[in-house]
This record gives C-alpha cells, sequence and structure tokens, in this order.
C-alpha cells in the first residue's frame, strides 16, 4: 500500500484520533482553532508520563531522536535565506510528536500510540506572501516516525535526515501543494543546552529538556509554483521535549531567534501570564563565534511591543545591557493557518538605521 492510500484511508479517523488525544475532549467541544496551551496538554493528566526532573544528562546522537516516554516533543528548523540578487525568504519546518496514552508501546506497527504533526511554511519578502501547510499522522515505518541512526525525522514525504553516518550535515525537504523546500545544513557552532546544560525550567511545576543549534550554514533551492531560487543562508534547530510544558497560568509564550551580522547569536524567549498578560520566566543568552554561550541576567534585559498586526505584536524594542535594537516582522502577514494558531516569521535587526542581523520569531497565545 502506497502512502498516498494510507494516508487517504486514514485521513479522517486519524484526523479525529489527534484532536481527541491533544486535546481530551469531546468532539463537540473541539474548538475552529486549537490554542499551543491545549496542543501542550494544558488540560491532559501528565502525570503518568515521564517526569522532567533534571536527572537527564544529555548525550550525542541519542538525543536526537525521539522520547516517547515523554508527552510533547518537537524538532523545529528556521532559515534564513537569500537568492544571488538579493532576495530574501523564510523557511520553517516543525515535526511535533505527541503520545496519546503514557504506555505507548506495542509489537503492532499499526497500534502505536504516538501521532506525528508536521507544519511547513515559506515566507516569500518580495511578495510579502506567505504559504504554509500542515500533516498529521499516527507513527509507521510507511507514515511518520524518527530514527537516530542515521538521523530521520519525518512526516510522510516531509523530512530532515542526516547525509552521512555524522548527524551534520542534514538535508531538509519537502513538497507541499504550491511550494518545495531542498536545503542542505551544516552545522558551524557547537550544540547549545539551554537552561541548565538542556534542563529548562519554565515554572516550580514544569519544565523541558531543550537543546539548539544555531547558526547552520545553509544552501539549496526553493520553488514557488513553477519558479525556483538558489538560495544560501543560515538555519537554526530547537530540540524539546516535555510531559508538561506549559501550565494553566500562562496562556503563550514570544521566542526570538536571531543571528548578526558579526557572528553572535541571541536567543530569548518568555512565558505570558494568563491573567495579567505579563512576562514570566523569562530567559535569554549571547551566542558567541566561538559558541561560548552567556546567560543574559533578567534585570540585564527587557522588550516591548510598538507596533501590532491584528493581534500579533510584530515589532519589538529590544534592550541587553546598553544595546537597543528594533526586531521587526519582514512583513506582517506570516500567521499559521494551521490547526494550532500561532504566528511564526522571519524578523530583521535594526540598531539605529542600520539592518545588523535576522531571525525568527514566534508568538503564541494571542487570541
Amino acid at each position: 500500500m502506497t502512502t498516498t492510500t494510507l494516508r487517504n484511508s486514514l485521513g479522517l479517523a486519524l484526523y479525529l484520533l489527534v484532536v481527541l488525544g491533544f486535546m481530551g475532549c469531546n468532539s463537540s467541544d473541539i474548538p475552529t482553532d486549537s490554542g499551543i496551551a491545549e496542543w501542550l496538554g494544558e488540560t491532559v493528566d501528565s502525570s503518568q508520563f515521564a517526569p522532567v526532573d533534571g536527572s537527564h544528562e544529555l548525550t550525542f546522537p541519542t538525543d536526537h531522536g525521539s522520547h516517547d516516554d515523554f508527552m510533547t516533543e518537537w524538532w523545529y528548523i528556521t532559515s534564513v535565506l537569500k537568492t544571488d540578487a538579493g532576495r530574501e525568504f523564510g523557511v520553517q519546518f516543525t515535526i511535533f510528536r505527541r503520545a496519546l496514552a503514557p504506555d505507548s508501546r506495542s509489537e503492532n506497527l499499526w497500534d502505536s500510540g504516538q501521532v506525528y504533526m508536521a507544519h511547513v511554511a515559506l515566507s516569500d519578502v518580495a511578495r510579502r506572501k506567505h504559504y504554509d501547510e500542515e500533516r498529521i499522522s499516527r507513527e509507521h515505518p510507511e507514515l511518520a516516525g524518527v530514527s537516530t541512526n542515521p538521523f530521520r525525522a519525518f512526516v510522510e514525504n516531509w523530512s530532515v535526515s542526516s547525509i552521512s553516518g555524522d548527524f551534520s550535515p542534514l538535508s531538509l525537504r519537502f513538497q507541499a501543494d504550491s511550494f518545495a523546500v531542498d536545503l542542505r545544513m551544516s552545522q558551524t557552532k557547537s550544540i547549545v543546552l539551554q537552561g541548565e546544560n538542556g534542563y529548562s525550567v519554565k515554572s516550580p511545576e514544569h519544565a523541558s529538556y531543550y537543546y539548539s543549534i544555531p547558526r547552520m550554514s545553509t544552501e539549496g533551492s526553493l520553488t514557488i509554483g513553477k519558479r525556483s531560487y538558489e538560495v544560501v543562508g543560515l538555519s537554526w534547530m530547537d530540540r524539546e521535549w516535555s510531559s508538561g510544558l506549559l501550565g494553566r497560568q500562562y496562556e503563550g509564550w514570544y521566542w526570538f531567534a536571531l543571528s548578526f551580522e558579526d557572528g553572535r547569536d541571541l536567543i530569548f524567549f518568555s512565558l505570558r501570564d494568563r491573567e495579567t498578560g505579563m512576562d514570566s520566566n523569562r530567559m535569554a543568552s549571547w551566542i558567541e563565534v566561538d559558541s561560548t554561550t552567556t546567560p543574559i541576567a533578567r534585570d540585564s534585559w527587557s522588550v516591548k511591543p510598538t507596533r501590532y498586526w491584528k493581534q500579533w505584536p510584530v515589532e519589538w524594542e529590544l534592550s541587553v545591557k546598553d544595546s537597543r535594537f528594533v526586531v521587526s516582522a519582514k512583513f506582517e502577514n506570516q500567521e499559521m493557518n494551521t490547526r494550532i494558531s500561532y504566528w511564526e516569521g522571519i524578523v530583521d535587526i535594526r540598531k539605529g538605521t542600520s539592518v545588523i542581523g535576522s531571525g525568527y520569531m514566534e508568538l503564541t497565545g494571542y487570541q
């Protein structure tokens, strides 16, 4: 049976299974657009899943693979790209894994308790056009899954995989209805363990294991309709898994991954309190040219939105110690029209009138 046949035959039943499993609700309660909090299991009892308690020491390449005892996990890649003529594009590729039950193991390949959802997107800055698509599949060797040796994460024919026996370089390939991406990404900096050696505390009751691979040298091609573009640029990979990432007191977060022209990278994010809308559990780090990572004290940086599109803050003033920056969306409508409602798009970094870098911004919970 082909992958296409499998997808068509399982489509509706699997979609309902995923929605019911993800949100822990009756079919009559399913919202048209779910927020990130529901998907991350805010309304689900996660106590029977593996805990994130800081006892796990991250090791590679093992931790590039899946962690099925934990409830939620993702493999996330963004790319900032240009043609030789300077035309700019952004690419997003994310695979989410969700365990429907604490004990999901089965000898029957069709009885997996793991469900995968993939989001892909392409931002065409010149045309101010954002394309996106979503696929959902139960884990199966022909449908979706993750392997470690060699590394491969895929949903149908959308995949990121190691090209050789080593983890890097990686091949990122997907074909959506109206656009396609074929990229080769090579690691240039060391793996960054977020938080305390990869143990990232979100609140007293919630944490994740979290690492990043910034500034991967990238080259390849993009296709929109019948036209193809050769591109080069930088990619950022984030990996995170948890059994309870977002507490009931939080409605979402903002997250930025920024690459500066001087070779440094900056990551910062914060959860947002449901009642006050204020920042909570903020984190920021500089990643130097030599991969040295320096956490930034909470009282040494601040960020505030200065311009909105719909409900989304698309321009921000960022202060890091004595430096002031403006981070702006390359264009406003980079909203993901997927089951999970969020904004994910390419941004630039300005200091005064000069553009000094670029990156990606993610916004959730601003409904």
